[in-house]
C-alpha cells in the first residue's frame, strides 16, 4: 500500500530508496561493515575502540553528552554496530556490570511480547 501527494509518492519502495541514499550519504542507517570492525571482539577499552576503528563518537543512553574515561572496558559480545548520524559513525552504549560498557544493541534481543500468547 502507498500514498501519493502531487509529485511525492509513499510507500515500501520510496522508503528503501530514501533509506539507501540516506545511508549512502552517510546521514543515517546502523553499519556492520567499517574500518577496525574485526577488531572489536570481547572486552576493548573506550581507547582502543575509538583509536582502531572507524567509529567517531561514543554515546551513553540515558546518560549526559560526555566521553566515557578511555580506559573503561567495553564488553562487546562480538556486536558492534554503529548508526550514521550526519556523517559520523556512532556507537550507542550502556551502563554494564562492573563499572563496564556495553553497546545498546545486543546480538540476540528478546522479540517484544515472546511470551504473549
Amino acid at each position: 500500500m502507498g500514498a501519493a501527494l502531487g509529485d511525492r509518492g509513499h510507500g515500501p519502495a520510496e522508503a528503501a530508496a530514501l533509506a539507501a541514499a540516506e545511508h549512502a550519504a552517510r546521514r543515517s542507517g546502523r553499519a556492520v561493515l567499517y574500518a577496525g570492525v574485526e577488531r572489536l571482539t570481547g572486552t576493548v577499552t573506550v581507547a582502543d575502540l575509538l583509536e582502531s576503528t572507524a567509529i567517531d563518537q561514543l554515546t551513553l543512553v540515558g546518560a549526559p553528552l560526555t566521553t566515557p574515561d578511555p580506559t573503561t572496558p567495553i564488553l562487546t559480545q562480538d556486536h558492534v554496530r554503529p548508526e550514521w548520524r550526519e556523517g559520523r559513525l556512532v556507537l550507542a552504549l550502556v551502563p554494564a556490570v562492573g563499572n563496564t560498557l556495553a553497546p545498546f544493541e545486543v546480538p540476540n534481543p528478546t522479540p517484544c511480547c515472546a511470551d504473549h500468547g
